[in-house]
């Protein structure tokens, strides 16, 4: 075994810098795996309509103009998707609709309309420029709770629904949205 003489005079073996210097390289690869290896990479900027948004990897989205609500009103749906394991669930999804206000509802009572159609569902509460709760709506694609947000113009109702059976930037995916008209901006707070 070999020995020689650090900076503080103390002796050292050959075989214990090498452990430390193992430990080194090992806690380097750590930090390089936790600084790139938490977050899904967003690998592209999507525009669709009313929206542009930054959708991740392996991430799905569709959109659907036009359809018909209550008496003759047009409506707007975009669902974004990442789907999971099991090919007929999808792991995450963002689902965001721009319909008539038909009934000229401020946001507060919209919200807390559609909190009464889902379970579970939290009091809706002001958060920027929506009124936000949380519950469980039916849904046959994905069974995980959501936040649910509503944000109304005097032509318009906004409705967000976000849900995420893990991490899968869910709530990265909502906050990269932006309205590509003034309307939509609007509707975002932006």
């Amino acid at each position: 075994m070999t020995f020689w003489i650090d900076e503080d005079n103390h002796p050292v073996s050959s075989n214990t810098a090498y452990y430390y210097s193992r430990i080194r390289i090992l806690f380097v690869f750590f930090l390089i795996a936790l600084l790139f290896g938490n977050e899904p990479v967003l690998a592209e900027e999507r525009s669709y309509t009313l929206f542009t948004v930054d959708v991740p990897n392996g991430w799905d989205g569709g959109e659907k103009q036009d359809f018909t609500v209550g008496e003759g009103g047009q409506g707007y749906m975009l669902v974004l998707t990442c789907p999971a394991a099991d090919e007929d669930r999808v792991a995450a999804a963002v689902s965001l609709f721009v319909l008539p206000n038909m009934h000229h509802d401020d946001s507060a009572t919209h919200a807390a309309k559609l909190a009464a159609m889902q379970e579970n569902a939290s009091a809706p509460r002001q958060e920027g420029p929506f009124w936000s709760f949380t519950g469980e709506p039916h849904s046959k694609s994905i069974d995980v709770p959501a936040v649910t947000r509503v944000n109304v113009t005097d032509e318009k109702v906004f409705i967000a629904i976000v849900q995420d059976s893990g991490s899968y930037g869910a709530e990265k995916v909502f906050q990269s949205l932006r309205g590509v008209t003034d309307e939509t901006r609007r509707l975002l707070g932006q």
